[in-house]
Order: C-alpha cells, then sequence, then structure tokens
C-alpha cells in the first residue's frame, strides 16, 4: 500500500476515496480465494455435502468470476465501470444473504456461482483500474496488501463465527466486509480512460508472451487451488485443531503483507525474474516439509512452513501481474489476469477432491509442487520473451 500511497500523496480526497473503492473492491474479488481454507472446513464440517459436493462448491464461485472475467477482455473498455460495480456489488450481497440459510447442494451451487459472476465483473473492473496507475507493480502490491488485512481478519475472526452460526457466518461476514466497497463506489469511482471504440481479439503486444504468462499464472493459481483449498484439512490432518490453524493462517497472512509490500522494491532493484525465482527457490521447501509433521513437531512445521509460503505467494503475485499489465499496451489484457486466477482455482478444488477421496490428503501437496514449478517456467519465459520485443 506504501508504493501506491507514495504515487498519490497530492491526490484531492475525492481522488482518495477512488482508490479506497477500488481496493476495496479488489479485495473482495479475492474474497473466496483467501479464505478458500476455512470455507472447504465449513462446508465439510456442516455435514450437508459429500467430499465430491465440497469441490464443487468450492469451485461455483470461482467458475462464475471465471466466465465474467473472460469476457470482461471485450466488455470491460466499453461500460460505465461504476453502474457494473455498483450492480455487481448489490448481486453479490443478495446472493451471500440467501447462501446464508441455503442446506441443499443444488441450490447453494448456483447462488455461489451467481455470487461468482458478480463478483468477477467487478473484480476485473478494479484490476483494469489499478493497471492504469502509474507504476503498476507497486498499485498491484498495494492491491495484494488489503488482500492480506482481508485474510487475517478472516482466519482471526471466521473460526469462532463459523462455530457459532455455521456455514452461514462465513457469507455473513463476506457481506458485512461488501458494504464499505459499496459505500465507496457510490461515492466515486475511476473512470475508465481508454475506451475501446470496437469489438477486437488483437492485443498491442507479444502473443506469445500473453499466452504463456496466462497459463503461468493458471498452473500457480491450480496451485492454490490445491494445496491452499486444502491446507486447513492438511493441519486437522496433523492433529491440529481449528482455532490452531485459523490463529496460524490469521498470523501468516498479516505478515504475508511484508511480501507484497517488498515486491515492488525488490522488481525496481533486481528485477522481475529474480523475484520468480526466488519465490520458486523457498516455496517448494514449504511444502515438502509438510509430509514430515508428526504428533510432536507439527504445530512449529506447519506454522513456520504456512507463514513463509503465504509471504512469497503475496510477494510473486504483484510480480506476474506486472508481466501481464506490460505485454499489452492498451489495457485490456490485464482484466484476464483475473480469467486465469478462476481458470486455476476452478480446476484445483475438484481435482484435489478426487485426490482426497481415493488417497491422502497430503497427496494434494504434490499437485501444489508440479503447478508452482510449472508456473515459474512459464512466468519466466513470458518476462524473457516481453523484454526481448521492447528491445
Amino acid at each position: 500500500m506504501s508504493g501506491l500511497a507514495l504515487q498519490l500523496k497530492n491526490v484531492s480526497i475525492a481522488g482518495w476515496i477512488q482508490v479506497a473503492a477500488v481496493l476495496l473492491v479488489s479485495m473482495m474479488g479475492a474474497a473466496v480465494t483467501t479464505l478458500m481454507p476455512l470455507l472447504v472446513g465449513a462446508y465439510t464440517d456442516s455435514g450437508l455435502f459429500t467430499t465430491t459436493q465440497v469441490g464443487w462448491l468450492t469451485s461455483a464461485e470461482v467458475a462464475g468470476i471465471l466466465l465474467t472475467s473472460t469476457s470482461a477482455y471485450i466488455w470491460s473498455r466499453k461500460v460505465n465501470w461504476q453502474i457494473v460495480t455498483l450492480l455487481g456489488l448489490s448481486t453479490f450481497i443478495a446472493a451471500n444473504w440467501f447462501s446464508m440459510s441455503a442446506t441443499e447442494f443444488e441450490y447453494l451451487f448456483i447462488l455461489r456461482a451467481l455470487a461468482g459472476v458478480a463478483c468477477g465483473a467487478t473484480y476485473a473492473i478494479s484490476i483494469a483500474a489499478l493497471g492504469d496507475f502509474p507504476q503498476s507493480d507497486k498499485a498491484f502490491s498495494g492491491l495484494v496488501t488489503i488482500q492480506v488485512v482481508f485474510g487475517t481478519l478472516g482466519f482471526w475472526l471466521l473460526p469462532n463465527i463459523i462455530s457459532s452460526e455455521g456455514l452461514g457466518g462465513i457469507f455473513y461476514f463476506f457481506n458485512l466486509c461488501l458494504l464499505p466497497a459499496l459505500i465507496f463506489s457510490a461515492v466515486k469511482f475511476p473512470v475508465n480512460s481508454r475506451v475501446t471504440e470496437r469489438l477486437t481479439f488483437k492485443i498491442d503486444g507479444s502473443l506469445k508472451a500473453a499466452i504463456l504468462i496466462f497459463s503461468g499464472v493458471v498452473a500457480y493459481y491450480f496451485a492454490q487451488g490445491t494445496v491452499w483449498a486444502y491446507l486447513e484439512r492438511i493441519g486437522v490432518n496433523a492433529g491440529l485443531s481449528g482455532a490452531e490453524i485459523g490463529s496460524i493462517l490469521g498470523l501468516g497472512f498479516a505478515i504475508s503483507a511484508v511480501g507484497s509490500l517488498l515486491s515492488g522494491l525488490f522488481v525496481e532493484k533486481v528485477g522481475r525474474n529474480w523475484g520468480l525465482y526466488v519465490t520458486l527457490i523457498i516455496q517448494v521447501p514449504c511444502l515438502l516439509v509438510l509430509f514430515l509433521m508428526n504428533n510432536t513437531n507439527a504445530f512449529w512445521i506447519y506454522a513456520i512452513s504456512t507463514i513463509i509460503y503465504q509471504v512469497m505467494w503475496s510477494f510473486v503475485i504483484p510480480i506476474m501481474m506486472g508481466i501481464f499489465n506490460d505485454i499489452d499496451k492498451s489495457g485490456k489484457l490485464i482484466v484476464l489476469c483475473v480469467a486465469a486466477f478462476k481458470v486455476g482455482l476452478t480446476i484445483g478444488p475438484p481435482v484435489a477432491a478426487f485426490v482426497v477421496t481415493v488417497s491422502n490428503v497430503n497427496n494434494v501437496i504434490w499437485l501444489g509442487l508440479g503447478g508452482i514449478a510449472l508456473s515459474i517456467l512459464l512466468c519466466h519465459l513470458s518476462a524473457k520473451d516481453l523484454q526481448s520485443n521492447e528491445r
């Protein structure tokens, strides 16, 4: 957030309201991703759904976000951002309200998919607005930082809320956080500065680099849809309590703000490629040590590895988004970054649910390791192609 603040220190109050609105909307665009471990745990502990249904419910909202964020490549630069954002936030709130009392799989699946459609539209617009800022790497660091703040509050508060209110408590929490976003967006929201007059699938940049970075982000979020989605279950399997897991993940989220705050500075001093390499070198061991957990060491291994893992997640995402944004000078391609997030997250949970069904929950770690390694390779190749085309 500090990098974004430096860009806007001389901006008017109205300008700051716009920034707050965009960041709050983007914060809620990643709400399901951020709190996915608790959501999977709440779906499972409710006793209402099978293991397979839990996987599909986790993917339902992500699939809805994918639908609108993918199509946003065509419409995001042609619509009134404020109107679409207000409609999307209102629909998101309504879907959450009805989800609080839903107990049937089919009904809840439809509600979460609808919530995802509304969320995806607002998230895509907020990403496009941030992409219009000067020094987009720092703007995207601000986005990750506020998502970290949201995750920290969620992991600290939601375990107790879920224990007293059940599954519906999560959706109530979502709506409490959506209200400030709705209010700020109604007061002031950025205006699209790059209006597209006609539909076109062309980008102002390298198509090869675009395909590589899209695939790289998909692979990274496939890893999150497997390991991150089932991280709470991995902790439970190691003998940790829900309260311990919530506290650890909440602390990890709070500390991970360091990663997003340092990301822009690291790129400025050392470069994006080294940021990618450092992420791979650190995150892979963090996942491997989870296999070493037993009754005597589970708490400390789980705490240290997941906290460092989250720091590097917050660190690398602004780098990936910066590559995405720089490939296309027209400003349209960046909205597909949201689609890339959600493609990976749509595929990940059902695949992980299948693995959990046929084997042990810890085996989803192997899926995460493969996804991260592939992601870093593809992102490196995209950055390399982008650099060669800029010479």
